[in-house]
């Protein structure tokens, strides 16, 4: 649980944001869910909000982070460079803290009806994979979006029905 307690404090991959009415997601029932910043009025230039689904016994089960950022009106992005570099860097943060992270490479996928690419990791210590995380990255109308989340190899698969409940319910633009 080392590793999820890790990836909490990795942070934003991809930061930056703006009205919230441009990224609305639905969290289901019994989520912990933080927004930054906490005012839906604040048009800041980093919006986040992370849900936490806690575990029977208390611990995090998964946790998953949902992050706009607002580009520059002449900003031109190549979503598979950023996501290869958010790839790079989840990788490189793992392995200061004594993981390995194995990776995919980037795949299409859609994230929140915008297209986009996403990238699997599994993360291993001494051999033993002990995390799951995934990472995606898409454009809208001057913002790019990120979901990023994270759940113990063990559980992982008993909660893809969870995953795919939170991703269906964001919507951005």
């Amino acid at each position: 649980m080392g590793g999820l307690r890790f990836w909490l404090l990795l942070g934003a991959l991809l930061a930056s944001g703006a009205a919230w009415a441009d990224m609305q997601v639905v969290w289901p029932e019994g989520w912990s869910v933080s927004r930054t910043p906490e005012d839906a009025a604040v048009d800041a230039p980093v919006i986040r909000q992370r849900g936490v689904r806690m575990a029977e016994d208390g611990s995090q089960a998964l946790v998953m982070e949902v992050t706009r950022s607002r580009l520059a009106a002449d900003a031109s992005v190549n979503v598979e460079k950023v996501i290869v570099e958010m790839r790079k860097a989840l990788q490189k943060d793992f392995l200061r803290q004594g993981f390995q992270a194995a990776c995919s490479r980037p795949q299409a996928v859609k994230l929140g009806g915008l297209e986009g690419l996403e990238v699997r990791c599994g993360i291993s210590r001494n051999g033993t994979e002990v995390l799951k995380q995934a990472l995606q990255v898409a454009l809208g109308a001057g913002a790019a979006y990120s979901l990023t989340y994270a759940a113990p190899a063990e559980r992982y698969a008993a909660l893809a029905g969870e995953i795919e409940s939170v991703k269906a319910g964001i919507s951005l633009r």
